[in-house]
């Protein structure tokens, strides 16, 4: 130990000038001091306290009719306590709260904090403790509360604020129509083997979730919160960039195996305007009932920032109760590792979700996430597709079953209803997540997929917009917002979104993704490939760097450039496809038999592949295999307008003319819808020329290819096919004006490629 101990002063903030004097007492003594002012701006408040306070030899807690009232400083002093390092001192006279009581207490009120012997009496207190003598007992210790008193005390003070709470706040909160804005930061683990971090931080969790269902308030979600943690300490920082008006706070003791069976959750809200603590309780119960501990501490929240809520404003886990701690935390870290779409760490939430689910097979947030994660590793890894889809449906079918009242349950089953080719069956799922939790951003973001898959991209851009606003700073949901803007030929659009998410973001790698993502959306392909490459130069594991990388290259005809051992997300017929491997494409997907017609790329890449070779009769074939009819076919939600054309010159070599017509005639419709819902007419322009040239208009399909040059190039001219190349084009070479669409398109393509320093192209 040092010579001179270090010393954890705890009071309430009121009180900060009287604290003062004590402050200087034990500086002049030579002691090592620690108190807030201490922490640095932009520092990580609530971590900073936690670390001091651990490190601390002696914490010396000033009593105060204030501080008896402030959960931080219970919390505070219990620590000092438990582990018979306390010194506490009376400020005002207001005696310790009960539980403190046992020891002498120096009493400092009546302006003796100011008096040499006042402060040489709390010197003396704190070398005797830092020497490990204890302190004096108490003149008159009073008979130790019941254990029970405790949990009582917590339950009364629940009921008053639930009851009293908006009346005794008063005109101190608006009443306007202005929701407040919450951020709940991630709990600190306070249990005296520092192992339990995953249950305060999973609480944390689940406690953002229940406020997020309460509509009277708008609560920043769980990516955005946690990034808040280190700036904790700058309450304006977070009121002006984020526009957050309470912080809420915590800590959690117990939890594990050496907690007792006891939890206890110290919270307190923190007014961003000041900084002040407006608002703080000590929640202390069986640890077999946590999940009231959750549902307490979030509607005493609620009602501290709008009042009583009308309903119970629970968040429903069936049989709850049951379910044991350690499945808060495979839970927990399950949903950040599936956040992340990396695929090493997808598989890591599987497995964390598998054994949540054989630890409690009636909790259904596992069987999300768990749902959740197969369907990422059918994009992100290498899990067979319909295996993977049928036990993912399974899973969230099983998690509603369980528990209707789970948005998470519903947003999960979307997912899985999105990559079996479910439009309306996922657009309901969805709905119903996002009507259970208006928060929930990965619902809002899935809702806005499928949308915009489907023709609906004004509304698309909506949910993706809700979807930021809900969590600014996970990626996901900006980078699709982008994505959608860039369909729409919204350039302008585009860049706002990546300022405002650069402008926030504490993380570089991020900041550099979506950027590389808006420079995609916008046809700069060299810029995002030089982001991407950067990007996984710093992680060359990071799946979304690849993708990215490989997503810039695609465009820039420079598949040749992707390492075989990169060339992951997409099966091996769409990779042969991008080679000009054409047979090999038809040998592949041919030998799927009728689950090739489930999925809209696969159906094009197999009748491109098909005419291209002039077997039409097998791509008639395989269709009559799998339909009965035209109509069933268009009322497929794997039909779209470039499969459709494809698929009608076969038809028109089969003779079969009215089904030629027919599907010619729903390209034609649903390349106007969606031209309706918002996407740029450039994206169709090669279906439109297709559709004009089996009608002999040459001049109307050079026409559109103009047209779509002028509104976008890129969308026109940019890989991973080379437009010359296409073989339903093939009526057109040789014409003057399409000689000069494709002129414009190579210069186009290789004044990128020269900016990303690849060699020019030899594009015919």
């Amino acid at each position: 130990m040092p010579t001179k101990p270090r010393v954890f002063l705890s009071y309430a903030r009121v009180d900060r000038a009287r604290v003062a004097k004590l402050a200087a007492a034990l500086t002049a003594a030579g002691h090592q001091l620690w108190w807030d002012t201490a922490i640095e701006a932009g520092s990580a408040f609530a971590a900073d306290i936690a670390r001091e306070l651990d490190a601390a030899d002696v914490v010396v807690v000033a009593w105060s009719a204030a501080s008896v009232k402030s959960a931080w400083v219970l919390d505070e002093a219990g620590a000092g306590r438990d582990r018979n390092r306390l010194v506490p001192v009376l400020l005002d006279g207001t005696p310790p709260p009960l539980g403190f009581r046992q020891l002498h207490a120096i009493d400092l009120s009546n302006g003796r904090e100011r008096k040499p012997a006042g402060a040489a009496e709390l010197v003396r207190a704190v070398e005797r403790v830092a020497s490990s003598l204890p302190l004096e007992p108490a003149a008159k210790v009073a008979r130790a509360a019941p254990k029970l008193l405790p949990w009582l005390v917590g339950l009364i003070a629940l009921a008053l604020v639930a009851v009293l709470g908006w009346q005794m706040l008063g005109p101190k909160f608006t009443r306007s129509d202005d929701k407040p804005v919450v951020a709940v930061l991630p709990f600190l683990d306070m249990s005296a083997a520092k192992g339990e971090a995953y249950f305060a931080e999973g609480l944390a969790e689940e406690i953002l979730d229940t406020l997020a269902t309460d509509t009277r308030l708008k609560v920043l979600g769980r990516t955005t919160a946690w990034a808040m943690r280190d700036k904790a300490g700058d309450p304006a920082y977070l009121r002006s960039k984020f526009g957050v008006t309470r912080l809420l706070e915590g800590s959690v003791r117990g939890g594990g195996a050496d907690s007792g069976g006891r939890v206890k959750v110290s919270v307190r809200l923190i007014d961003t305007k000041d900084g002040a603590e407006i608002w703080s309780q000590v929640f202390d119960r069986s640890e077999a009932n946590v999940l009231a501990v959750q549902e307490e501490v979030a509607a005493a929240v609620a009602a501290q920032l709008a009042g009583p809520a009308s309903g119970d404003g629970k968040a429903a886990h069936a049989d709850a109760t049951s379910v044991p701690p350690r499945v808060y935390e495979d839970i927990l870290v399950a949903r950040q590792l599936i956040r992340t779409r990396q695929a090493d760490a997808l598989q890591r939430a599987r497995v964390l979700a598998d054994t949540a689910v054989g630890t409690a097979p009636n909790y259904a947030p596992a069987y999300a996430a768990r749902s959740t994660a197969l369907v990422l590793l059918t994009l992100y890894g290498d899990l067979p597709l319909q295996p993977a889809l049928t036990d993912a449906r399974r899973d969230a079918e099983r998690a509603v079953a369980i528990d209707p009242r789970l948005s998470e349950a519903y947003a999960a089953l979307g997912n899985v209803l999105i990559s079996l080719n479910d439009p309306p069956g996922a657009i309901a799922a969805l709905t119903r997540a996002v009507k259970l939790r208006p928060n929930n951003s990965e619902a809002r973001m899935l809702l806005g997929r499928v949308m915009m898959d489907n023709g609906q991209l004004n509304h698309a851009i909506t949910e993706f917009t809700a979807a930021v606003a809900a969590d600014p700073l996970w990626t996901t949901p900006t980078v699709n917002l982008i994505r959608a803007y860039g369909l729409a030929n919204q350039p302008t659009k585009v860049w706002e979104v990546e300022r405002a998410f650069r402008a926030l973001s504490p993380d570089p790698a991020d900041a550099e993704l979506v950027e590389s993502d808006a420079a995609m959306a916008t046809g700069d392909f060299a810029r995002a490939l030089k982001l991407a490459e950067a990007a996984l130069r710093r992680n060359p594991k990071s799946t979304n760097a690849i993708s990215s990388r490989n997503n810039a290259l695609m465009p820039l005809l420079g598949v040749d450039q992707i390492p075989l051992t990169q060339r992951i997300f997409w099966p091996d017929a769409y990779w042969q496809a991008l080679s000009g491997r054409w047979e090999e494409v038809a040998r592949l997907l041919l030998q799927q038999g009728r689950s090739v017609w489930d999925d809209t790329v696969q159906i094009y890449l197999m009748s491109y592949a098909l005419t291209d070779l002039g077997r039409g009769a097998d791509l008639v074939a395989s269709f009559d295999a799998r339909f009965a009819s035209i109509a069933e076919y268009t009322a497929s939600p794997a039909a779209s307008p470039g499969g459709a054309t494809l698929i009608a010159s076969a038809m028109d070599k089969a003779g079969r003319s009215a089904d030629a017509t027919a599907l010619r005639g729903f390209a034609r419709a649903r390349m106007v819808r969606n031209e309706a819902g918002g996407l740029s007419p450039s994206w169709n322009a090669a279906d439109w020329a297709t559709l004009l040239l089996a009608s002999n208009d040459r001049a109307g399909a050079v026409a559109k290819l103009e047209d779509g040059l002028t509104r976008n190039w890129a969308d026109v001219c940019s890989g991973p096919l080379w437009i010359g190349d296409l073989w339903p084009l093939k009526p057109l070479r040789g014409d003057a004006r399409f000689d000069r669409v494709l002129e414009r398109c190579r210069t186009a393509i290789n004044k990128q490629r020269a900016q990303a320093g690849l060699p020019p192209a030899a594009l015919k």
